[in-house]
């Protein structure tokens, strides 16, 4: 028998009400809406029940959703599980540049989550971009992909910014996608530089 199963039926009703919520809500879930999300012994459950298939726990400000762990995301990602094809990682590399990289560069926006983001006219991904893959066709193709999979916000004419699945990235995986996309926009700056002899310090090599 489980611990789970060892709860009390109501008790046990509320672990599995907070899970089934946390797994398919685009927003995070406020604490109080959820007894095993408030409660910590009822939470610990929680914790237990994600971990048994590779899904953690994540709190934002006191709120709470799930996401993959980071060493069964590296599982699944080697696999090829999962994965967004070359199209789609392209085009939401530059949606992430003109969202939130560049504004939060010129000072446009002051937080330091992927949905505080920038709206601007998919037109610039085709205009700008010289790629001969990146068509027109191939970004509008590549831009429903993304809202279809909660990448970029749902919604045929949401705006084109990052949707709810980037609040499922763990801090580590913030961290590396942000890191990545630093060295992408300024390889030549300081926090470039940095990232880097970080990256070198991590793996015993050599900084530059």
């Amino acid at each position: 028998m489980s611990a789970l199963d060892r709860l009390p039926p109501t008790a046990r009703e509320q672990v599995t009400d907070a899970l089934t919520a946390l797994e398919t809500s685009d927003t995070p879930l406020a604490a109080d809406a959820y007894p095993a999300l408030y409660d910590p012994a009822l939470r610990a459950h929680v914790t237990r029940e994600l971990d048994a298939v590779g899904r953690v726990l994540l709190e934002r400000d006191g709120t709470y959703l799930s996401g993959y762990a980071d060493d069964v995301a590296d599982e699944l990602a080697a696999a090829g599980i999962g994965q967004l094809d070359e199209t789609d990682r392209a085009v939401l590399t530059l949606v992430l540049l003109h969202a939130v990289a560049i504004p939060r560069a010129r000072g446009q926006t002051d937080g330091d989550s992927w949905l505080d983001a920038v709206e601007f006219d998919p037109d610039r991904l085709s205009q700008q971009w010289s790629n001969p893959h990146l068509t027109k066709k191939a970004i509008r193709t590549s831009l429903r992909n993304l809202r279809d999979a909660g990448v970029l916000r749902r919604g045929h004419r949401s705006a084109v910014v990052p949707g709810p699945q980037f609040q499922r990235l763990t801090d580590a995986r913030n961290e590396l996608l942000w890191s990545n996309l630093v060295l992408l926009a300024a390889p030549d700056s300081l926090l470039a530089a940095a990232i880097r002899r970080r990256a070198a310090t991590a793996t015993g090599g050599a900084t530059r």
